[in-house]
């Protein structure tokens, strides 16, 4: 069947606009790492409601079903997902969600993190932390993915050495848009190893041996 250019136009049109949606996705992520490497996560992504024609864009869920599948695995659970759609500003739809994970290293199980390389392992000087953006070329050199946010942050168990985030105290923030991931995105950190001290680590058991063997040797001496 041969196309008119009405219809050829049309076509064009509406394959273009939805490569063009693919990457229009708010992404606002806080987690909270400890220090055995399990943590959890608060997850909260929007777009205009116009945008999302099913139940998933960009990889996104935007159904209670789907975005619990995106993130559940064998490493991770999900709960309290909320979905709202707010006709007042911009027609939003918002999803949030809780993640609760048992090894930030194999985050990448789920679906949801597919696209991202992270890592939290010792080091030379403390904690290495590493969480990769991959390259989404695709979707980065669209027009106006420079609108679209990546605000991540991460609550870590010590003290920050170093980071190529923005610090404050045990915080790090990282804030990057769609149109960055021409690129890998690296978010680096190294942390304090963390360690029991004080007298509710080592020191209390050796501290009462201590104590035991000084009334013991001075019992014996008495008699």
């Amino acid at each position: 069947m041969k196309l008119s250019n009405k219809m050829f136009l049309a076509l064009f049109t509406v394959l273009t606009l939805g490569f063009y949606l693919s990457g229009c996705v708010n992404l606002d992520q806080k987690t909270v790492l400890k220090d055995d490497g399990s943590g959890t996560m608060k997850v909260k992504y929007w777009t205009k409601s116009s945008n999302v024609t099913g139940d998933e864009l960009a990889g996104f869920g935007f159904t209670e079903a789907k975005a619990k599948t995106n993130y559940s695995s064998s490493n991770t659970e999900v709960s309290d997902i909320v979905i709202k759609k707010n006709a007042t500003t911009d027609s939003l739809t918002e999803v949030s969600l809780n993640v609760k994970f048992k090894d930030f290293n194999k985050l990448s199980d789920a679906k949801a993190f597919s696209k991202i390389k992270s890592s939290y392992v010792k080091g030379k000087d403390g904690m290495d932390f590493k969480y990769i953006l991959l390259e989404d070329t695709a979707n980065s050199k669209q027009m106006g993915m420079n609108e679209y946010k990546l605000n991540y942050e991460f609550d870590f168990p010590n003290e920050v050495i170093s980071t190529n985030g923005k610090k404050d105290g045990k915080v790090v923030k990282w804030e990057n848009t769609v149109a960055d991931l021409k690129d890998d995105i690296e978010f680096t950190a190294t942390i304090k190893s963390g360690g029991k001290c004080g007298l509710f680590g080592l020191e209390l058991p050796i501290i009462i041996l201590f104590g035991i063997s000084v009334l013991y040797t001075a019992k014996r001496r008495k008699k």
